[in-house]
């Protein structure tokens, strides 16, 4: 009996050590869900990233989730994978958090013993009755309609309004060091904010007021749109993007957590085509931050790609003469870009994939908008397109012309298995546009629809 008594000790001793240790402890309980487990995950940068932190069986009625290790503190969710519902929480070390659903609509019924979290659920019920805002606004840009930054601001101004209110009443019962409170003070700064690419002053004071690196900004999901809000202030030029990037970079402490993340986005965001001269902004963010930066916080493999995309881009600059291609086209006749280009003012050299679906929208919408510039600017401009897929067969390639009227002023010729010019012209993603003049001079690279028009009139404003 004596030997029972020490054994249940010793057990209540190490189960009360355990839950001691816990850095926090969440108690769910459920019924009537048609779920049958959720994971729990944290929130990293935007919703899109996140930390899988444990999985719920909501079949068993009853589950506790300890976690040993401490926790900066952030937004967490819980996501129901059958349903697609998520539920999110706001999570401090050692908090305690007994969550409860009774029905298959989880925001609808959950219910916890904490009133921040219980008032936070409140917030996302109002978010998703005012969701029908982001529906019509979502029909309206469908419909073709255009919003500037004002419009935008005044179309969703009665839901931020509304939620505006919510998270000031919440905020108020929050200690301002709380993860919580600052995803909400970022919210609030975020509807507040209006971009202007000439209000250099306004830019300057929103990207002040935020504490980007703040740990639990992190572990939010607002720090993503901190960075596009913030780069939405700059003209969408290279050397305008790059100021806005070395701001950021230059704020950023290389040792945080937000360091890899932030290098992550940047690094994507300016690959995009619709920056003109993004090569150059690409190539700008690679030398500083790669190859002479001295955080070292990228994995080898990864360093070792992005200084050869770096080589890649660095090959053939603008005002360099284009490399020339001789390639058959769809009878099987080789054709030769530089006496395809010297017949028209300019040629747009296009690299695609007709079972591509960004090709299928992208090469009509380019041979639309080249058409008004030659109206505008009274041009002939060339198409030299390149069908970028060795697999391809020619029936398909065909079609995709046809059904896409591709037919004035072009050039279709195959890449086949060419590796040195896929090579030459980094050609390795699908679609991709370049514009030589009649000399084959390069005048824009990886260039798109809303950027086309900008590289040739500034090529003919600077006298060419």
């Amino acid at each position: 009996m004596k030997l029972f008594r020490i054994c249940i000790f010793i057990l209540v001793f190490a189960l009360l050590s355990k839950v001691s240790s816990a850095q926090f402890l969440l108690k769910i309980k459920s019924s009537n869900t048609i779920d049958s487990i959720a994971y729990l995950r944290g929130v990293a940068f935007d919703e899109k990233n996140f930390i899988p932190k444990d999985t719920i069986l909501l079949y068993k009625g009853n589950n506790t989730i300890k976690n040993s290790k401490p926790i900066i503190g952030g937004i967490y969710y819980l996501y129901f994978p059958k349903s697609k519902q998520k539920v999110f929480l706001a999570i401090e070390n050692k908090d305690t958090l007994n969550i409860s659903f009774t029905d298959d609509n989880y925001l609808k019924t959950v219910v916890t013993k904490s009133a921040k979290n219980d008032s936070f659920f409140a917030y996302q019920r109002l978010e998703k009755d005012l969701s029908s805002y982001d529906s019509l606004y979502d029909s309206q840009i469908k419909q073709g309609r255009k919003f500037n930054s004002i419009q935008k601001t005044a179309f969703f101004q009665p839901k931020n309004f509304q939620l505006t209110i919510a998270r000031n009443r919440i905020m108020k019962l929050l200690k301002p060091e709380s993860a919580l409170y600052i995803y909400f003070d970022v919210l609030n700064k975020l509807d507040l904010s209006i971009p202007s690419k000439k209000n250099y002053n306004g830019r300057v004071q929103f990207f002040k007021s935020i504490d980007i690196n703040s740990p639990k900004l992190l572990f939010t999901p607002t720090l993503k749109q901190v960075f596009t809000e913030y780069l939405s202030y700059y003209p969408l030029q290279a050397d305008s993007i790059i100021k806005g990037v070395d701001s950021i970079m230059l704020k950023l402490d290389c040792k945080s957590k937000s360091y890899p993340y932030t290098f992550d986005y940047l690094i994507k965001l300016l690959k995009n085509r619709d920056i003109q001269n993004n090569t150059n902004a690409y190539s700008y963010f690679i030398k500083k931050y790669v190859k002479q930066n001295k955080c070292k916080f990228l994995d080898p493999k990864l360093e070792k790609q992005l200084l050869e995309d770096f080589a890649k881009v660095e090959a053939l600059k603008l005002q360099d003469t284009s490399v020339n291609m001789i390639l058959k086209d769809t009878a099987g006749n080789d054709r030769s870009l530089y006496q395809f280009a010297d017949k028209f003012d300019y040629t747009l050299i296009t690299f695609f994939d007709p079972t591509c679906a960004h090709c299928m929208v992208e090469l009509p919408k380019m041979d639309s908008i080249i058409r008004l510039i030659e109206k505008q600017l009274v041009l002939n401009i060339g198409k030299f397109t390149v069908c970028n897929d060795m697999m391809t067969q020619p029936l398909i390639w065909k079609a995709f012309i046809n059904d896409h009227h591709l037919d004035y002023n072009y050039m279709h010729v195959s890449l086949g298995n060419d590796n040195e010019i896929r090579k030459a012209y980094d050609a390795y993603t699908n679609p991709l546009f370049y514009l030589i003049d009649n000399h084959g001079k390069l005048i824009g690279k990886k260039i798109s629809v809303n950027t086309i028009k900008k590289v040739i009139t500034g090529y003919l404003q600077n006298g060419k």
